[in-house]
């Protein structure tokens, strides 16, 4: 079952990255998006939301099909890094006042993702 555990894994975090890339690239728009990074004063921004957008999307389809599962895994975390120093803990903990408490969720989660591997059914291990 630990197999099947760490394709859960892997397809659930792969989801929400994808959504994300899309939240950035599409919803906020990458002007929209370098906007937002600047004003929580995240360095260099225009290469900031690049780098999100690639590392979720790309990232994010890898981990849904398993493929280079640990590597997809370990792109996301600098982002997720980034955005818990920046974005979100001088908000608190709690999520539902836009606290790092989801974010630091999903960075655990994905650190535990690119130690275990992609599990059951991936494309590649």
């Amino acid at each position: 079952m630990a197999s099947y555990g760490a394709m859960l894994l892997r397809l659930i975090l792969g989801i929400v990255y994808v959504m994300h890339a899309y939240l950035a690239l599409v919803v906020f728009g990458p002007s929209g998006m370098i906007a937002y990074q600047a004003k929580n004063g995240v360095p260099f921004p225009e290469i900031a939301t690049w780098y999100l957008i690639l590392a979720h999307g790309l990232g994010g389809i890898f981990l849904v099909l398993g493929i280079y599962t640990r590597w997809a895994a370990l792109a996301n975390v600098p982002a997720m890094l980034g955005a818990i120093v920046f974005v979100h803990l001088k908000n608190g903990f709690w999520a539902h006042q836009s606290g790092y408490e989801y974010v630091l969720v999903l960075l655990v989660a994905t650190v535990a993702a690119a130690m275990i591997g992609g599990g059951a059914l991936s494309l590649k291990r």
